[in-house]
């Protein structure tokens, strides 16, 4: 779903598997390449990582 959005909008998005570095349950992470981004999923974004996967937001 927010593959399709963003790459509509002209926004680079790469689905992957969650690094285990974050978790160790199996999921699926959107990386995005842009900040313009966040406008279309800031209300259902659970975390943001930086490249060493530092956690920089968690939504509450």
């Amino acid at each position: 779903m927010y593959k399709r959005l963003l790459e509509q909008n002209g926004i680079k998005v790469e689905l992957m598997p969650t690094p285990r570095k974050i978790s160790s349950s199996c999921g699926i992470s959107a990386r995005i390449f842009e900040e313009s981004a966040m406008k279309y999923v800031i209300d259902d974004l659970d975390a943001i990582y930086d490249e060493e996967f530092n956690l920089i937001f968690k939504n509450a």
